[in-house]
């Protein structure tokens, strides 16, 4: 079990928390907007999490990640993927933990 407090660990959960808040609201903006918000989330969550990884260890960021991937993501336009975008988002964060150093499945 890793230790949720380390600084890593709270800085990786709020900038998950943050990313999820942006995917779930995404749905009422505009398409370029939204665009640009998207590839921010999927360069700036993997960034944090392979820094993360880097110092508090690959097993506990990706413990924190597949916290994250329970969480249910809704959202108020139905023509707006949320959820497919979430699962990219925490996808590219588990790859970036894993490049890190040696694979954590």
């Amino acid at each position: 079990m890793h230790d949720p407090d380390l600084p890593e660990i709270v800085r990786l959960r709020a900038e998950l928390d943050a990313a999820w808040k942006g995917v779930v609201s995404l749905g009422s903006s505009d398409g370029p907007h939204r665009d640009r918000v998207v590839a921010y989330l999927r360069t700036a969550v993997p960034d944090s999490a392979g820094r993360a990884a880097r110092t508090a260890g690959q097993e506990a960021v990706v413990a924190e990640i597949r916290r994250f991937a329970d969480v249910e993501v809704v959202t108020s336009d139905p023509t707006w993927p949320a959820s497919e975008v979430w699962v990219d988002v925490l996808a590219t964060a588990v790859e970036a933990a894993n490049a890190a150093g040696e694979p954590v499945r």
